[in-house]
């Protein structure tokens, strides 16, 4: 039975969301899902109601906020609120509560709200971080934040998206949910995998779904010279034995040089075959195109010739995630 409403409520949804999800830790993001709130009630009708509810640039982003309203609600105080009209009923555990009466909707069903109003590339992109252990911050350094766990369960979305009826962009958002993929740790992890794993008509090489950042041991004769028990390979093909990693910047420091030195002496003693991409590798689209087919080689995977269509869609899609 659903709680009776009392005080104005605001439902804080779209890019304020992702904006909070993106602002605040893990677990406070994901607290308070338990609840099955479905109709949209409570929300303010008149200004003085509104601007009683206590909101912060800082939390949500710019004004206005975006705020889900059911059809029937007052439009008010639009300098502060951007309003999207919710017709149907919510799916349970899409409205976490935060104070003051103000809910924000889950990370999962902001997604869906992504893929019903950003261009798919980008949805991509967002998903990726949402289901990975970084997120886009502009006060972080080289704009991204660590996270302790993602805020999406990649499969749980495909399972979510499949399920709920009446909602829009759900059309968009299956589309997105079956290339996501959980434990990206990085903005360039999250490019380099889109780019080798979306499927030609996206722009992409259509490999295989790796494993990303899956934690393996390390074997015991080489773990007091790795000085730990396990190692992680940022994109792994288990199967065909192939780990590829990401250089950033850091990774040319002298100290560092020599970890990924042992890193990948580790990997090769494991039976993996090793192929590690650098910043200025991804950028250049020659060597970058050399460098997935030696990868596609040792997969056993056939690189089919690009249609014109598809051409063009590797050109959006680089000029999307590369700039």
């Amino acid at each position: 039975m659903e709680e009776m409403v009392g005080d104005p409520r605001l439902y804080v949804s779209h890019d304020s969301a992702l904006h909070y999800c993106r602002s605040n830790p893990s677990v406070y993001v994901l607290d308070g899902l338990g609840q099955k709130i479905r109709k949209l009630q409570g929300c303010p009708s008149t200004m003085e109601e509104s601007r009683s509810m206590v909101l912060s640039e800082n939390e949500f982003g710019p004004w206005p906020i975006d705020v889900l309203v059911p059809p029937n609600a007052r439009r008010i105080d639009s300098e502060r609120l951007r309003h999207h009209v919710q017709i149907s009923n919510l799916p349970t555990h899409s409205l976490c509560p935060l104070y003051g009466g103000v809910h924000v909707v889950s990370p999962e069903l902001c997604l869906l709200q992504v893929c019903a109003t950003h261009p798919m590339l980008n949805a991509f992109e967002i998903g990726m971080e949402l289901c990975g252990t970084y997120a886009l911050r502009p006060d972080a350094i080289e704009g991204a934040a660590k996270r302790d766990y993602p805020l999406v369960d990649a499969s749980h979305f495909r399972q979510s998206v499949e399920k709920w009826s009446g909602l829009r962009g759900l059309a968009a958002a299956r589309g997105v949910a079956n290339y996501l993929v959980n434990g990206s740790a990085s903005v360039m992890e999250t490019k380099l995998y889109l780019l080798m794993c979306l499927p030609q008509k996206y722009g992409g090489y259509n490999f295989a779904r790796p494993e990303l950042n899956p934690s393996l041991d390390v074997p015991l004769s080489a773990r007091k010279a790795l000085k730990q028990n396990t190692v992680v390979p940022d994109m792994l093909w288990r199967k065909a034995n192939v780990v590829v990693e990401y250089d950033g910047s850091y990774h040319d420091e002298a100290g560092q040089m020599a970890r990924d030195a042992l890193r990948k002496s580790v990997f090769e003693a494991m039976g993996f075959t090793v192929f590690t991409f650098k910043k200025w590798h991804v950028y250049d689209p020659l060597i970058f195109d050399e460098m997935v087919r030696a990868v596609a080689k040792k997969l056993g995977k056939r690189i089919r010739p690009l249609a014109t269509k598809q051409a063009f869609a590797r050109d959006a899609l680089r000029k999307q995630l590369l700039g």
